[in-house]
């Protein structure tokens, strides 16, 4: 199959990120105003975004096509106007009810990967998406990888302090890869901070403390169970 080419109305607006192998940039239909994005991936990807293709879900970003060559894989992504979940903690702190909100929003995203045998290995506030209406969407799925029951993962990826220890060979990053990250993230959330400088209290520290469990087994072993918990925060 050929990379994709555009027609004559579709020009780039912007190159959103750069780096070895990945570039990902924004795209604008010059007659309908509307705009999309293109990501250029390595091949090892082509398998994970192909089942992502398949997946319609509110907390998801929308994969309209896959394509790839020798050169690499192109995707065609859903654009969504909106601001980083790091773009607003730099500004100001979330209320209680903000946090549980992106929680249970989260999990939700989570559930429909996992359902896929599909683990996201980098939940950071970076790769979260906050749009119109409420819409919690998240996105950058290149660090992810499909569960396929090996014993150790045979890439390192995902962002220090958010990654779990399995993460760096110890073992296959499954769902309780994901959990570490969202108990991390919850912690920064509500106290601002990693939780190995500041744990947070109450309930979120009860659930920071479980998700960030050295073992994975000893952490919540679904994002179903995680929300039922996070059902709890008081906003």
């Amino acid at each position: 199959m050929q990379l994709f080419q555009f027609p004559e109305e579709y020009v780039v607006c912007k190159t959103l990120r750069e780096e070895k192998g990945r570039e990902l940039l924004l795209l604008e239909n010059t007659c309908l105003h509307q705009k999309v994005l293109l990501r250029r991936t390595g091949p090892e990807n082509q398998v994970l975004y192909e089942s992502l293709r398949e997946v319609f879900h509110p907390n998801l970003r929308e994969i309209y096509d896959v394509r790839s060559s020798e050169e690499g894989v192109e995707v065609l992504e859903e654009y969504l106007d909106g601001v980083t979940l790091a773009e607003v903690l730099a500004k100001r702190s979330l209320s209680k009810g903000e946090i549980r909100h992106i929680m249970l929003s989260l999990c939700q995203a989570l559930g429909a990967l996992h359902s896929l045998s599909i683990v996201h290995r980098d939940i950071k506030p970076e790769n979260i998406l906050l749009g119109a209406r409420g819409r919690v969407c998240l996105i950058d799925y290149d660090a992810a990888r499909i569960m396929n029951g090996r014993e150790r993962d045979t890439r390192t990826l995902g962002t220090p302090g958010y990654a779990a220890p399995e993460q760096y060979g110890i073992s296959a990053s499954e769902i309780p890869a994901d959990i570490f990250a969202m108990g991390v993230l919850l912690n920064v959330m509500a106290a601002g901070n990693h939780p190995a400088v500041k744990m947070c209290g109450g309930w979120a520290g009860h659930i920071v403390r479980k998700c960030t469990q050295m073992d994975p087994k000893k952490r919540y072993q679904s994002a179903r169970l995680l929300a039922q918990a996070c059902l709890h925060l008081r906003g």
